[in-house]
């Protein structure tokens, strides 16, 4: 006489994935939000970077802020604030001009953003002697 199974261990590679599998989607979203918000903030200082060496030779304000808002053409447009000190007519030769860029970048993730403040705030400050 065979002796019947007693134990099955065909749902145990369900039982396991189940378990597994929110916590690798976790990680996996979390890995894109800050890969997006590290891009986002590359862009942000980059521009900045340009923008005060634009300034630092000559250009108006009106050029600096088309120049910034070229190189940032794939953030929101409506999040980017720039700003640009002193203004182009009070600027004098030797001293610093200061180009800073603030975007407010959200994160794509619901369960992320619930754990970390939606959205964060992104900061990028360039100063340059004025040639």
């Amino acid at each position: 006489m065979r002796q019947k199974k007693l134990f099955s261990r065909k749902g145990q590679a369900m039982v396991e994935t189940a378990l597994i599998l929110p916590i690798v989607i976790l990680i996996l979203a979390g890995i894109m939000d800050f890969g997006l918000l590290f891009n986002n903030y590359l862009i942000i200082n980059n521009a900045s970077r340009e923008g005060a060496r634009y300034a630092a030779v000559g250009a108006t304000d009106t050029q600096i802020t088309n120049d910034i808002k070229t190189m940032t053409s794939t953030l929101d447009q409506s999040k980017v604030k720039i700003t640009i000190s002193p203004s182009g007519a009070t600027r004098k030769t030797g001293e610093e001009v200061t180009v800073t860029i603030e975007y407010d970048n959200n994160l794509i993730t619901p369960i992320i953003s619930s754990i970390v403040s939606n959205p964060i705030h992104l900061k990028a400050k360039t100063v340059m002697r004025i040639e």
